[in-house]
């Protein structure tokens, strides 16, 4: 630093009150973000999350702090009241809203002062009915980006539907059971809607029973094995995420069925065993894509941070989950590669940075283009992202 720099910093310090001060020269430093990582960590899932958050973060100079805070509702607050209050709070804390707590958290961000942006998952419908969306009884919920989740039930349940009666007559009737995840989690009531409007619209399927496995592989395995003797004549088992439908496969394989022939199977987030057993035909499909929720919403509180307000374009956004089948899943596993997020220029998406876009692209299609650019070899439309799967904006 200069003296004349030097100088007029003590100017400033002698005239000014110190919250002026601070303000003043915030533009010196990168924005901060703390993320509250409540994700399970027996889901594969989250490293993607992970990493394409630090990638994000990186492309963009902001100051990430990923705070792992449990999955237990007190544990969450406490730790989220020690970042909103704490001496070094951030700019903005990045969250998700799991057993029934996105209430206590927005009334918390409401009391100290401190923006949230929510991914993955929200509010639970009666919360969402009673206190409405983000910047209205709380103006610093500055938005959410939110899979939408009952079309990604319903699109997994007719995969499995049609795979179980191809070759089959007109109208063959379908037996099916399915798996949810916990029930005080949005993600798990959304999918499980989607799955019932599915089963409604289909003529000859019947639900024999749905049971929640709390989204992990054991649980599934040991009601997947109970669900397998009560209804021995099942053809398809419905997941509501990759963890449980690899414990149904595995009760499956143990009870001596062939997966993907006498019963079908699939869930939701491309995890790496998962996608290995679609290569395989052992499940179905998985539906995934949603792990860039992070990765977005730092290019929105971005762009929010430096004087362009993503409102113009909506605050309640709803990503699709692109399904990944035999057909395409080994352009999807070249794709995504070992992970190397760092291979795109986030910074690309940003209004901050690139002035002449109008509207944001955050499709799977778009990232594709990104990697494409550095290996200019592959083919677009081996991947299936031909078809633009953007996160949608709600009013």
């Amino acid at each position: 630093m200069s003296g004349l720099w030097r100088l007029v910093v003590l100017v400033l310090a002698l005239l000014l009150p110190p919250d002026a001060v601070a303000q003043a020269f915030a533009v010196d430093r990168p924005m901060r973000v703390v993320f509250l990582n409540a994700l399970p960590s027996d889901n594969p899932w989250r490293d993607n999350v992970l990493g394409t958050l630090r990638a994000a973060a990186n492309d963009l100079r902001i100051e990430l702090t990923i705070l792992t805070v449990g999955h237990w509702p007190g544990e969450v607050l406490e730790r989220a009241r020690e970042v909103m209050r704490g001496p070094g709070r951030p700019d903005y804390v990045l969250l998700t809203m799991h057993r029934g707590i996105g209430a206590r958290l927005l009334e918390l961000s409401k009391r100290e002062k401190v923006p949230i942006f929510v991914i993955n998952s929200g509010l639970l419908p009666a919360d969402a009915g009673r206190l409405g969306g983000p910047r209205g009884h709380f103006p610093l919920w500055l938005g959410q980006m939110v899979p939408d989740e009952a079309l990604a039930g319903r699109t997994l349940a007719r995969l499995l539907m049609e795979a179980s009666t191809r070759g089959r007559p007109p109208r063959a009737s379908v037996r099916l059971v399915a798996l949810e995840g916990r029930l005080e989690d949005a993600s798990g009531l959304g999918r499980s809607e989607g799955l019932l409007q599915a089963v409604a619209a289909w003529e000859g399927a019947e639900l024999l029973q749905k049971v929640s496995a709390s989204w992990a592989v054991d649980a599934a395995l040991r009601k997947a094995e109970l669900l397998l003797l009560r209804y021995p004549g099942l053809q398809v088992i419905w997941a509501a995420n990759d963890n449980m439908a690899l414990g149904a496969l595995r009760a499956v394989e143990a009870s001596g069925r062939r997966p993907g022939q006498d019963v079908v199977l699939g869930g939701m987030d491309w995890t790496p065993e998962a996608l290995r057993a679609v290569h395989e035909g052992r499940l179905v499909a998985s539906l995934g894509g949603h792990f860039l929720e992070g990765a977005w919403a730092l290019v929105l509180l971005y762009d929010h941070h430096h004087g362009r307000d993503f409102a113009s374009e909506g605050l309640d956004w709803r990503t699709s989950l692109l399904p990944v089948s035999r057909a395409n899943v080994d352009a999807v596993l070249a794709w995504l590669g070992e992970g190397d997020w760092e291979a795109i220029d986030f910074r690309a998406f940003s209004k901050v940075a690139n002035p002449s876009l109008t509207h944001y692209d955050f499709s799977l299609r778009a990232l594709f283009l990104q990697r494409h650019r550095r290996f200019p070899g592959l083919l677009l439309e081996s991947y299936g992202f031909t078809r633009p799967l953007p996160a949608k904006r709600t009013p």
